[in-house]
C-alpha cells in the first residue's frame, strides 16, 4: 500500500480490492475517531510547528503508525482470506452428492486408521546410540555367530578360572603336607638325638656305679643298648618315611606347579582374546552385547514402522489431495493433514465453529487497524489544509515511507 497515493489524490483512500470486509464504524467509533483527532489536535498544540524538527517528527510518528498498521491490515486480510477459503470448502465438501462425499470420507478414514495405527504403537525407550546402532547395522549378519563365539570364550575362560582355583587349592594342600613331612623328619632326628644323649648318659652313670659301688651293671649296659637301638631304629624308619613324604610332596607339587602353568597360559591366551573382542565391539562383556543387539532390533523394527506407516500415509494423503482437488476444493492440503474433519461430523463442526471464530477476530483486527490507519491519515490532512505552507515538507516525508 503506497502511502502517498493517498495525500497525492486529495488524501482518499485507494480501491480495497478485499470485498469481505467492511469498516462499519457505528457513532461510538465515529466519536472515537473525533476523540482522537482532538487529542491529536491538541498534541500538535503544544509543538512549535514553525521548528522543523519537531514538525517533521510529529509527522514521522504518523507515517510509522500508518506503515505499521498497513502492513497488519495487508497480514489480517491474508489470514482472513485462508480462513474464508476454509469454510468455503467446509461448505463445497458438505454439499457434495453422497457418493462422492463417500468417497472422500472413505479416502480421509483411510488416513485416520493409518494414524491411530502409528498412535498405538508402543516405541520402545531406545537405549543405545546412534554410533552403536550404526555398528549393529553393519555387523547385523554376524553378530549372532559373534555373540555365541564370545559366550563360548567366557564359558571356557570361566572353566579356566576354576581349574586355575582348583589346582591353587590342591598346591597349597601338597606344600601343607609337604611341611609337615619336614617337621616329622625333624622330629625323628631330634629323637635320635636325645636317644643317642640319653643312652650316653645311662651308660656313664652305670659306669659310675660299677666303678663306685662294684655292682656288676652288665645287665644295665645291655637293658640300654637295647633300648637305645629299638629308639634309634624308629627315629630312622620315621625320618625315612617322613623323607619318602617330602620327596612324594615335591614331585606332586611340581607337577600341580606344571599343570598350573600350562593352564595360566591357557587363561591367558582365552582372556587375551576376549579383551580384543571386547575392545573391538566397544562393550564389557557378551551381556552387553546381547543387551545392544537386543535394543537394536526393537529400533530396526520401529524404524521400519515409520518408514512403512510414513510410506502409507503418503500414499493415502496423495490419494485424498488429489480427489479433493477433483471436487475442486481451493486448499486440499490443509484437509489431508485433518482427515477426520471429513470422517466425523461432531470434528467438522467443531472446526467450522473455530474457524468462524477466527474470521470475526481478524475481522476485529482488521478494523482496528483500519481505525488506526484513519486516524493518522486524517491528522496529516489536517496538518496540510492548517499549515499549507509546510505542505511540500510534509509530503516529502510522508513520501520517505512509500
Amino acid at each position: 500500500m503506497k502511502i502517498v497515493d493517498w495525500l497525492k489524490d486529495i488524501f482518499g483512500f485507494g480501491d480495497d480490492d478485499f470485498d469481505d470486509i467492511e469498516l462499519n464504524f457505528d457513532s461510538d467509533s465515529a466519536g472515537s475517531i473525533m476523540d482522537s483527532l482532538a487529542r491529536a489536535s491538541k498534541k500538535r498544540r503544544t509543538l512549535n510547528m514553525n521548528d522543523r524538527a519537531q514538525r517533521e517528527q510529529y509527522v514521522r510518528e504518523y507515517c510509522e503508525m500508518m506503515s505499521v498498521a498497513s502492513k497488519d491490515v495487508d497480514a489480517q486480510k491474508a489470514e482472513y482470506q485462508q480462513v474464508t477459503q476454509r469454510l468455503a470448502d467446509l461448505e463445497e465438501i458438505d454439499k457434495l452428492p453422497i457418493t462422492d462425499k463417500s468417497q472422500v470420507r472413505l479416502r480421509a478414514n483411510k488416513i485416520v486408521k493409518i494414524e491411530q495405527e502409528d498412535s498405538d504403537y508402543k516405541r520402545p525407550a531406545s537405549k543405545i546410540t546412534e554410533a552403536q546402532y550404526r555398528e549393529m547395522e553393519r555387523l547385523a549378519a554376524d553378530i549372532p555367530e559373534i555373540l555365541g563365539k564370545m559366550k563360548e570364550d567366557e564359558e571356557y575362560q570361566s572353566v579356566v578360572r576354576r581349574d586355575l582355583n582348583l589346582l591353587e587349592g590342591e598346591k597349597g594342600a601338597v606344600a601343607y603336607q609337604r611341611k609337615e613331612e619336614r617337621a616329622k623328619a625333624r622330629n625323628a632326628k631330634n629323637i635320635a638325638f636325645v636317644a643317642i644323649f640319653g643312652a650316653v648318659m645311662a651308660a656313664a652313670l652305670l659306669f659310675v656305679v660299677n666303678q663306685a659301688m662294684h655292682i656288676n651293671v652288665e645287665m644295665g649296659y645291655i637293658i640300654v643298648a637295647g633300648a637305645f637301638a629299638v629308639i634309634l631304629t624308629a627315629s630312622f624308619v620315621m625320618y625315612q618315611n617322613a623323607q619318602s613324604g617330602i620327596a612324594s610332596s615335591n614331585r606332586k607339587l611340581n607337577k600341580a606347579i606344571s599343570v598350573q602353568n600350562t593352564v595360566k597360559i591357557k587363561y591367558v591366551n582365552i582372556t587375551n582374546v576376549l579383551d580384543y573382542n571386547y575392545a573391538k565391539y566397544g562393550v564389557m562383556n557378551s551381556y552387553e552385547l546381547s543387551y545392544i543387539w537386543e535394543k537394536y532390533n526393537e529400533e530396526k523394527e520401529a524404524r521400519e514402522h515409520d518408514s512403512d506407516i510414513s510410506e502409507r500415509l503418503e500414499e493415502a494423503r496423495s490419494e485424498l489431495y488429489q480427489l479433493l482437488k477433483h471436487y475442486h476444493i481451493n486448499d486440499p492440503s490443509i484437509w489431508v493433514y485433518q482427515p477426520g474433519v471429513l470422517v466425523y461430523d461432531d470434528e467438522a463442526k467443531d472446526i467450522r465453529k473455530q474457524l468462524i471464530v477466527q474470521r470475526q477476530r481478524l475481522k476485529k483486527g482488521i478494523d482496528f487497524e483500519m481505525y488506526n490507519l484513519e486516524t493518522a491519515k486524517k491528522e496529516i490532512e489536517a496538518l496540510v489544509r492548517e499549515y499549507p505552507k509546510y505542505a511540500e515538507d510534509i509530503i516529502s516525508v510522508v513520501d520517505e515511507f512509500d
